[in-house]
């Protein structure tokens, strides 16, 4: 269903792109506000195509953990650190997209009073801080605070170091794989909001479209009656 979306939302950018004529434009604001969809649909095909390289390279982090954790004698720290990274950066950049399109639809409903946009809004802003929640709360109850490290990584390393003391080497690695199961699951979220709001944007500025070729016609009809209408005796 997300893929049907996704091709759907991809197939309606270059119709929408082509299809808007200067002279259907009868608003003071009506080409501002065209303009900012279109952007704001490009930047999510973008976005969308980032989230699904991501969702697809956690899930095969997902897989590592989880045959790290059959064999936690051959885990070597270099493998940690590169996989740990690699969570860091993908937890940062999706909460940067997420945070991005907040702000982009948030900014476009004040702008427009579109109640739609500012939904999405606040969607997207849950979906930026779903993962850093569930890392904030296992650090918590690891009895460390997010806040006090510097980034992501540093405080995901000393969660497995703690947790690897503690607990053993298994327990670390199924530490890492509930934080990355979470960042799974919000990755596809993610993609799955930025469909379903690029086709509420696409939706809405094609009916607006329509309404402005409507009054065009009509004001063209009435240009055209005056132009053949018999001169008045």
């Amino acid at each position: 269903m997300k893929t049907r979306k996704l091709i759907i939302t991809l197939a309606l950018l270059p119709i929408l792109t082509i299809s808007l004529p200067a002279s259907a434009v009868f608003c003071a604001n009506c080409a501002q506000e065209t303009t900012q969809i279109l952007n704001k649909i490009q930047l999510a095909a973008s976005y969308s195509k980032q989230a699904a390289s991501y969702s697809t390279q956690l899930q095969q982090y997902q897989a590592q953990l989880t045959n790290m954790k059959l064999n936690p004698g051959s885990v070597l720290p270099k493998d940690i650190a590169a996989l740990i990274k690699g969570l860091s950066e993908i937890m940062s950049s999706g909460q940067s997209m997420g945070m991005s399109m907040a702000e982009i639809e948030g900014n476009y409903a004040t702008a427009y009073k579109n109640p739609t946009a500012a939904g999405y809004s606040e969607n997207f802003k849950s979906n930026s801080v779903a993962t850093r929640d569930t890392l904030q709360a296992a650090m918590k109850a690891a009895g460390m605070h997010l806040d006090s490290f510097p980034s992501s990584t540093s405080a995901l390393q000393a969660l497995y170091a703690k947790s690897q003391s503690s607990m053993g080497t298994v327990a670390a690695l199924q530490t890492l794989s509930e934080i990355n199961a979470t960042q799974v699951t919000e990755t596809q979220k993610l993609q799955s909001l930025i469909a379903e709001s690029t086709i509420a944007s696409s939706s809405y500025m094609a009916s607006q479209t329509a309404k402005q070729q409507s009054v065009q016609d009509a004001n063209e009809w009435v240009t055209k009656t005056k132009t053949m209408s018999p001169p008045t005796r």
